[in-house]
């Protein structure tokens, strides 16, 4: 998935003018960018060590098919920072805790990186969201850009957590609005996280 998101990010590079409004957004997508590489080498790295190889593992092209359909910087926004990102958050700090359990710190550290950089992704993605909304709600927004079938229940690991949406910037009427949100699809495994 880190491979993944390069690859878009840097579609999202080509694809989107070069406008002097954009610039900002495209310097903290390059930004993004050397962070996911640091991720995947991390990752890479990580599995050599435990005897495997990139490429070991079958890949999805899930975050391909919903790129495609992304015509503007704010969709892409609402789907890679605020969807594929924000989830990342539950899902990253709820497998460093995973690791530690198993005494895995090596692993534990490497998720824990990566948390930390997606707090700034996510909060990078609502910056600029925030700045190209106008007068709109930024849920509005968001769920206004946000290409079908994705809703707004995939920006929410199994093991949510709200602090992390304060962490990365969200006010408490989106917050209150994401975890309210049903989109008839219930994941029964699906749990609130304190800790």
């Amino acid at each position: 998935h880190e491979l993944l998101a390069i690859e878009i990010m840097c579609l999202a590079l080509l694809k989107f003018n070069d406008s002097d409004e954009l610039i900002p957004f495209k310097k903290s997508l390059i930004n993004t960018i050397h962070d996911e590489q640091k991720h995947l080498s991390l990752y890479i790295k990580r599995i050599q060590s435990l005897g495997y190889e990139f490429g070991d593992f079958p890949l999805n092209d899930y975050f391909w098919a919903q790129s495609s359909k992304i015509e503007t910087p704010a969709q892409f926004s609402a789907m890679m920072s605020l969807t594929f990102e924000a989830a990342n958050l539950d899902f990253s700090h709820h497998y460093m805790n995973e690791f530690k359990k198993i005494g895995d710190i090596e692993t534990a550290q490497v998720m824990k990186i990566v948390f930390d950089d997606e707090i700034n992704h996510v909060h990078l993605g609502l910056h600029f969201m925030n700045s190209w909304k106008q007068r709109k709600k930024i849920w509005d927004y968001y769920i206004e850009n946000l290409i079908f079938p994705l809703t707004p229940a995939r920006s929410k690991g199994i093991y949510y957590q709200r602090q992390f949406r304060v962490m990365a910037g969200f006010d408490e009427e989106y917050i209150g609005s994401l975890e309210t949100f049903d989109d008839g699809y219930k994941i029964t495994n699906r749990k609130k996280c304190t800790t």
